[in-house]
């Protein structure tokens, strides 16, 4: 298995952040290895390998978005910017049913750089490892599971 070289950490608000312009992003899961997504107006869809890596990523039309959307388990809207002071951070911001959930990304070129790596002040709990690192294993949450885990990490 591939190692990421990405911490994923938890942040309360983004408002003294110093953030590009939003991209908006909708995705639909269809199920654990197929995925499709409107990316501001950009229609797409992306297969999944077991480790949440996208394999093949393909634009489609409205008329195919539209049946895969229908046949969706689950909805996530969110808002990427990057963290304009470090261009290894970008920080997604949630709405609907994950609304509160400010996740920051932290991408190394090596693990070396990832271990030596001293979270800015502003970055609360490493979710590395939580149901909350990844759109895939969110989406799987109810509200109440998403709302526990987000209170404890917010902690």
């Amino acid at each position: 298995m591939i190692r990421r070289l990405t911490k994923r950490y938890i942040v309360n608000n983004l408002d003294s952040l110093n953030l590009s312009s939003p991209l908006r992003y909708e995705r639909y899961y269809i199920n654990n290895n197929l995925r499709i997504q409107k990316k501001n107006e950009v229609l797409e869809k992306e297969e999944l390998d077991d480790n949440n890596e996208v394999i093949l990523k393909v634009k489609i039309s409205l008329e195919e978005f539209n049946s895969l959307k229908d046949k969706s388990h689950k909805k996530i809207i969110r808002d990427s910017y990057l963290y304009l002071d470090d261009e290894r951070i970008s920080i997604k911001s949630y709405y609907g049913d994950y609304e509160g959930l400010n996740r920051v990304e932290v991408k190394f070129k090596s693990e070396d750089e990832m271990n030596t790596f001293i979270p800015y002040r502003w970055m609360k709990k490493d979710i590395t490892n939580t149901s909350l690192a990844f759109d895939k294993d969110l989406s799987k949450l109810s509200k109440d599971e998403f709302l526990k885990i987000l209170d404890k990490c917010l902690k």
